[in-house]
């Protein structure tokens, strides 16, 4: 009876040890990107955040165990981006051999544009497909994917004014191209003096920034003045106000003007081609004299 006992325990024991190892398996197959059989190290990564909108995609991986405080071994991984618009791929691109190491702590931001127009108030579906290396060669790991609908999206980077015109920079910051008005209000001691309005440079994230000018109708008087612009479009409104000052206009310096800053009793400051006239006159009542002598 004992004997027999003590082979029930014995199996049960062997059974459960044999559970465990199961479920250890399992996790490590699920969780672990194995590069060789000792386990002397491995890659590993967390999608700690990800975002597609109309300006482009953002990933966050993290390459170590938070509870663990683990950090994994470099590799590097593929990332391909990808834009669907009603289950179609509008866009596709993979971005090869990407380092992915621990860093400082761990955490790896990539971002991408894609160069494609996009449809203002279209819905869009924005993924993000990883691929590790395994012995030189990249294999699948995991997608990720997030919704959005593309919108206008811009910034005005620079304003200018003076007493003839005002200029106003516009950068694109988005892949649907720009549709607004640029508004440029004039005001001086509170007062609107002159409102000027000018469409918008049809512009996307992946074009050069431009500048868009403007005249007053008349040359500004002497003052301080404010110029507000204001970029104005479906879901997009950016304002920006400059403060400019008109000085007032200088005439040029006269001859007495020059002559009255210069020193008394010195020739130098003394009216121009003064000195020139006198031997002149001199040579003309020389030659009448020999005239009448004549």
């Amino acid at each position: 009876m004992f004997k027999h006992i003590i082979t029930v325990l014995a199996l049960i024991m062997l059974t459960a040890s044999t559970v465990d190892a199961s479920i250890d398996s399992s996790i490590e197959k699920e969780n672990f990107f194995n590069e060789d059989s000792g386990m002397s190290g491995f890659s590993k990564i967390y999608v700690d955040g990800f975002g597609v909108n109309s300006n482009g995609f953002k990933l966050i991986l993290r390459t170590y165990e938070r509870h663990a405080e683990t950090s994994f071994k470099p590799f590097l991984a593929d990332i391909e981006y990808i834009l669907m618009a009603q289950g179609q791929v509008v866009y596709s691109k993979r971005v090869e051999q990407i380092p992915l190491s621990v860093g400082s702590e761990g955490n790896i931001i990539l971002n991408h544009q894609g160069n494609v127009a996009l449809e203002g108030g279209k819905n869009y579906t924005g993924m993000a497909k990883v691929y590790l290396y395994r012995e030189g060669k990249p294999e699948y790991y995991l997608t990720t994917s997030s919704n959005f609908t593309a919108r206008n999206d811009a910034e005005i980077t620079e304003v200018y004014g003076d007493g003839i015109g005002a200029s106003a920079t516009i950068k694109s910051m988005s892949m649907v191209p720009l549709d607004a008005k640029i508004i440029f209000t004039l005001k001086q001691g509170g007062k609107i003096v002159e409102t000027r309005e000018i469409a918008a440079p049809s512009i996307m994230s992946n074009d050069k920034e431009k500048t868009i000018n403007i005249l007053w109708t008349g040359n500004l008087g002497e003052g301080t003045y404010i110029v507000s612009v204001s970029l104005n479009g479906k879901d997009l409104t950016v304002n920006y106000d400059k403060i400019f000052t008109v000085d007032k206009r200088t005439s040029a310096k006269t001859p007495e003007a020059t002559n009255q800053s210069g020193k008394s009793g010195d020739s130098s400051y003394s009216t121009p081609g003064f000195t020139v006239i006198i031997p002149v006159l001199a040579i003309l009542a020389l030659v009448l004299i020999y005239k009448r002598r004549g």
